[in-house]
């Protein structure tokens, strides 16, 4: 099964069962991990949901090695929604101007950073409008790539170990892994409530 294969029937991509064989056609060999991260990026920079291709990586490539390719991935994806947002973003957020995009906009201009970090960890817009409006807005690059990279972290970690007990659960059906999925859900939550909390702290 590859990245593709495994996302397709949640994308628009027309043909998509031919599409994933000739992937797979291409993944057998030492070119796959590449294949697999600029995959990753494609198609988390179309939106994809992230949760299906870091679990397709795993499925893949095993857990280190999909989740160091997840991340890679993930901050190609970053880096091409900030040149994005540099170059047309105005345009891009007028059409889709909403208050949660105001706020984020004014926290990436006064706090890059850490809101770029935070938003990872507890996401209430889609990480795609996120690069976006981090490049329509006057923030460096660095700041940006690195909060994205250091709060994906814990939110990719977390989807790795669910995704990988949840693929050990539904092969096996051992408790243990089931415990493990719920555990990861359970982490997910804390993580998620207490981010939102310490946002709303920081807001004036």
């Amino acid at each position: 099964m590859t990245l593709l294969g495994f996302a397709a029937p949640l994308l628009p991509l027309g043909d998509a069962q031919s599409l994933a064989r000739t992937v797979d056609a291409l993944g057998d060999g030492p070119q796959a991990p590449l294949l697999g991260v600029l995959t990753f990026a494609a198609l988390a920079s179309l939106g994809a949901p992230q949760f299906v291709l870091i679990t397709a990586l795993v499925l893949v490539f095993g857990p280190w090695a999909g989740f160091a390719y997840s991340w890679i991935g993930k901050m190609i994806a970053c880096s091409l929604g900030f040149l994005v947002g540099r170059r047309f973003g105005a345009r891009l957020l007028l059409q889709h101007q909403s208050k949660s995009i105001a706020a984020l906009m004014m926290g990436l201009a006064k706090r890059g950073f850490w809101v770029s970090a935070g938003i990872r960890l507890a996401p209430t817009v889609p990480s795609v409008m996120v690069n976006i409006a981090a490049g329509a807005t006057p923030m460096g690059y660095w700041p940006f790539i690195a909060g994205a990279g250091v709060g994906s972290l814990p939110k990719m970690a977390l989807m790795v170990f669910g995704g990988a007990a949840a693929i050990e659960a539904l092969r096996t059906g051992d408790p243990s892994a089931w415990g493990a999925v719920a555990l990861a859900l359970i982490l997910t939550l804390i993580m998620f409530l207490v981010v939102r909390a310490w946002r709303r702290r920081l807001q004036p």
